[in-house]
């Protein structure tokens, strides 16, 4: 994994693997429009298809999504246990 290069800012994971989904969902689509799909088995099959393209093509935005909810756990869980020990009032909050 390489580090990232601070001039260039990240987005959010959670928008780009969601956008990801999305479009990767409206390809397929469009895909079975073009071939003669015109009900609702259109959408039905275009999402059966797209979770696991998106499984696939979309690892490393999951990866990264998935990075950046356990960042944000343990940050709530350490800030949880600061307030815990500053209500016990030890001195090491």
């Amino acid at each position: 994994m390489s580090t990232p290069d601070p001039a260039r800012p990240r987005l959010n994971p959670a928008l780009t693997y969601s956008a990801g989904r999305v479009a990767l969902f409206l390809a397929v689509a469009a895909l079975l429009y073009l071939v003669g799909f015109r009900t609702f088995a259109l959408l039905l099959l275009a999402l059966a298809i797209s979770m696991p393209l998106s499984y696939v093509l979309l690892r490393r935005q999951r990866e990264a999504f998935g990075e950046q909810v356990a960042r944000r756990v343990e940050h709530r869980r350490v800030e949880k246990e600061k307030l815990r020990a500053a209500l016990r009032g030890d001195d090491e909050a």
